[in-house]
């Protein structure tokens, strides 16, 4: 599966037009990813007391946490990264994730919701930055409403 890093320096760009900033972690953020069935025999292990799979996504698996982890957030968090797009411009059509193989949705459900632009992740770690506190208020309290969805 390939899925396209955030470039540090697309992330970094325009921080020094912004007064506030809010960096949230989210701790033991790989564990919310379910493994499928393959991807847990394959990371299985073997101890004195048996074979073992995880039903979780585990730290230390190469390449994978990163890039799976990465489009979930990106996935989870469309409305606030989502910009409108215009009239007449032609969008490809994917496959339900609902019905298809693939287990991470590859496109985030529309579901209307205006963009909030100024929210940057990088696997784990959230940036919110805004011009007023009462902005940055509102953008971190409509983040933890999609994230307790």
């Amino acid at each position: 599966m390939i899925y396209p890093m955030p470039l540090i320096n697309d992330l970094l760009e325009d921080l020094d037009k912004m007064l506030w900033y809010c960096s949230l972690d989210m701790a033991s953020g790989f564990w919310v990813v379910t493994m499928t069935d393959r991807a847990r025999a394959i990371s299985a292990f073997n101890t004195p007391f048996g074979l073992f799979e995880w039903n979780r996504m585990p730290f230390g698996l190469k390449n994978a946490p990163p890039q799976i982890y990465q489009r979930m957030l990106d996935n989870a968090l469309y409305g606030f990264t989502q910009i409108p797009s215009l009239e007449g411009d032609p969008v490809s059509k994917r496959p339900d994730p609902e019905t298809g193989p693939d287990p991470i949705p590859t496109e985030p459900k529309d579901d209307g919701k205006k963009s909030v632009l100024g929210r940057r992740s990088y696997i784990d770690d959230i940036l919110i930055t805004a011009e007023s506190w009462d902005h940055l208020c509102s953008r971190v309290e409509g983040l933890l409403d999609v994230c307790d969805e």
